[in-house]
């Protein structure tokens, strides 16, 4: 089993965000078995992919702790990894994912040591405004005052195939951390999957597990919708290239690109850097393949 290991969101690899790209043989691992491997890479996130013909792939994406539907810097990261080996000597290069609920189109240019990969993400849906009482609930749970959170701006749940709760800051960024036992849980009664904080002036965000175990360097799902967030609230104007900065807390700067087009869909640009490659032993796919039959996976 052939994997790569490359940093989204970097000019050069050992910054941006990490990310193991696998090519599991088709069926052999089963769900179980990938969650499995996720864990034992301990990225924030992996990439499984199956490739059906050049510049095409199925693709599933774990955490350490579920699947996920979608995800921004693993299709950045993947897209990279099928322009080097579908097209290695093409300058750019259009490769389509497949995920369980939707098709992403990305494209993929190469830079020297590194490529540059953006896709489009369609349209943001908005589905919900916090009310005074949820918004003092959210900065609680995030071990703010609701002083710190910014009077100007809504904390509003939108969605590019994930759903965020946006949570505008004024002030305390760096304090900012998940304290409530249910954090999962009030995010869901909101419709988000996961929260995003960021400060308007400065375009800095910062995200983790809803265990707040783990900090995310660069989110490229969060950003889709941050772009669209920043557009309609009057703080960047459509198409402006909209600059984000993150993981600077956790020792791993980071930049995202994004932009609003005049019909208000939405594309996320980033770097990929390849960082190492490697194969997984025959044991470990045959110890997988035997779970998954004993009904262990």
């Amino acid at each position: 089993m052939q994997y790569f290991h490359v940093d989204v969101f970097a000019e050069k690899p050992l910054q941006g965000n990490g990310l193991t790209v696998v090519f599991p043989p088709l069926d052999m691992v089963k769900t179980a078995g990938l969650l499995a491997l996720a864990q034992e890479f301990k990225q924030f996130e992996s990439i499984f992919l199956y490739r059906k013909k050049p510049g095409l792939a199925r693709a599933r994406i774990f955490t350490v702790e579920e699947e996920l539907a979608f995800a921004g810097h693993p299709l950045l990261g993947a897209a990279a990894v099928l322009h080097e080996l579908d097209y290695p000597g093409a300058a750019q290069a259009e490769l389509k994912l497949v995920l369980s609920r939707s098709e992403v189109v990305l494209r993929s240019k190469r830079l020297p040591g590194a490529f540059q990969v953006e896709m489009d993400l369609g349209k943001t849906q908005f589905s919900r405004v916090l009310s005074p009482t949820a918004r003092n609930i959210v900065a609680a749970a995030l071990n703010l005052g609701a002083e710190d959170l910014h009077e100007a701006y809504p904390l509003e749940v939108a969605s590019n195939g994930l759903p965020y709760l946006l949570v505008p800051v004024r002030q305390r960024l760096e304090e900012a951390r998940i304290v409530a036992p249910d954090f999962a849980e009030l995010l869901a009664s909101w419709g988000a999957k996961f929260v995003y904080l960021f400060q308007p002036e400065t375009l800095e965000g910062r995200t983790w597990d809803n265990r707040g175990l783990v900090e995310d360097v660069a989110t490229g799902s969060a950003a889709a919708p941050l772009c669209s967030y920043l557009v309609r609230h009057g703080c960047c104007q459509k198409e402006e290239r909209i600059a984000i900065s993150q993981g600077r807390q956790v020792g791993r700067p980071s930049r995202i690109y994004g932009w609003v087009a005049k019909n208000g869909t939405v594309t996320i640009q980033g770097d990929v850097a390849f960082f190492a490659s490697g194969i997984l032993s025959l044991g470990v796919l045959q110890h997988l393949a035997r779970e998954a039959e004993e009904g262990g996976m």
